[in-house]
């Protein structure tokens, strides 16, 4: 370990890297938003944010979400899930933002006091159970938010949000990590909400930014089909050479290290601009280097080092999670490296008419282990899972 020098990766779902490479470009366009939006006082359209596992996604969102709320925004942020109501995890949440906005000063306590009422509305009906305590008086607003029709009476507690956030002189940005989790009705519902809430000739000063996996524009779509032309559409992809380098060299020269050409290559070679297995090799690598000059050396070691626990953490409990029939359709796919592939190829590699392979095929879709990047094809959501197969897969099946 290079010696008075502290680490400065940190690899795990949604941490933060020390360098956010290659995502100055989605920052900065956000950043632009949130400010057209507090100039007009008026909302932009919603933006969705798709990737494969791993390529940071959710610390896009967190950053976005940071911005937003240095830039004196409400922030309401949630992880969707298939276990739990979307309306009774906003409920949740936009009570935890109320009560922060009814800290900031009297002049915000005031601006909100429509929304708190709309508030007790909308939660008295998705989440009647429910216990939210403000520390005074909030009587329900009538005829606002309780409809029982979900799409209306979340329409109707957003607008009141963002109307509010404008009195104030602010906005409200609502964010929603793994998006494609969320029921389908509620997927509806929210796409109905937005929809509307972008039809209304008043200013509204609320922004939505949902992330999810590749599959999650058509998840929307097959939800409501306008939302295909609703929302503004962005694709998170594998980091390029030079932003992979900049993750690597950037941080470490914070701490007066640098990094020899063939260490930075054989990082290249082997991540191919995967951010988690990026963050990996930095992280092990640093623990193995000798000196402050990370040579050829320190990163074979590492590199084997990161290989052994990302396999051991992000693959292999996907694999073994698996069932036969697909681990097998899965060792069809891999194959193809991390190549599309056909469903056609898949059955013919392993002997079987499409229509055999057709159940396998939708539970790994369901389950998030793979996605249709295109009609006919499929992919492995995590980059790196057909190496994987072909190096471990034959003998954990055996």
């Amino acid at each position: 370990m290079i010696l008075n020098a502290p680490n400065p990766f940190r690899p795990g779902a949604g941490r933060v890297p020390p360098e956010l490479a290659g995502r100055s470009a989605v920052l900065a366009d956000f950043m632009g938003m949130l400010e057209a939006v507090a100039t007009d006082g008026e909302g932009e359209r919603p933006w969705i944010i798709s990737g494969l596992r791993g390529v940071g996604k959710t610390v896009l969102l967190n950053q976005c979400a940071r911005n937003a709320v240095a830039a004196g925004w409400v922030v309401v942020k949630l992880e969707a899930s298939g276990n739990q109501s979307l309306a009774v995890q906003l409920a949740k949440e936009i009570y935890v933002a109320l009560r922060k906005a009814a800290t900031v000063s009297d002049k915000v306590k005031r601006s909100f006091g429509d929304a708190f009422a709309v508030f007790r509305s909308f939660q008295l009906k998705v989440d009647p159970a429910g216990t939210y305590g403000f520390g005074f008086d909030i009587q329900a607003a009538s005829g606002k938010a309780d409809s029982g029709q979900l799409s209306t009476d979340l329409a109707e507690m957003l607008e009141s949000l963002g109307l509010a956030a404008r009195a104030a002189g602010t906005g409200v940005l609502l964010a929603v990590d793994e998006l494609q989790e969320a029921p389908k009705e509620d997927l509806e519902a929210l796409n109905v909400a937005l929809h509307q809430l972008g039809q209304d000739p008043r200013p509204t000063p609320l922004m939505f930014l949902g992330t999810g996996l590749p599959s999650l524009p058509s998840v929307l779509a097959k939800a409501s089909t306008y939302a295909e032309r609703m929302y503004l559409y962005r694709t998170l992809g594998l980091l390029s050479d030079e932003d992979t380098k900049d993750a690597l060299v950037t941080p470490s020269l914070r701490e007066r290290v640098t990094w020899s050409e063939e260490a930075l290559d054989l990082v290249l070679e082997t991540s191919r601009g995967y951010p988690y297995f990026v963050q990996a090799c930095g992280k092990h690598i640093w623990d193995v280097a000798a000196s402050r000059t990370i040579d050829a050396d320190d990163a074979h070691i590492g590199i084997a080092r990161a290989r052994d626990e990302v396999d051991a953490g992000l693959y292999k409990s996907r694999w073994e999670r698996a069932t036969t029939a697909q681990q097998e359709f899965m060792a069809a796919m891999a194959q193809d490296n991390d190549a599309p592939s056909t469903v056609s190829d898949i059955a013919t590699r392993l002997g079987r008419a499409q229509t055999a392979v057709s159940a396998a095929r939708q539970s790994l879709i369901q389950s998030g282990l793979i996605y249709t990047p295109r009609r006919g094809y499929l992919a492995f959501t995590v980059p790196g899972m057909a190496d994987y197969i072909i190096r471990h897969g034959h003998e954990e099946r055996s």
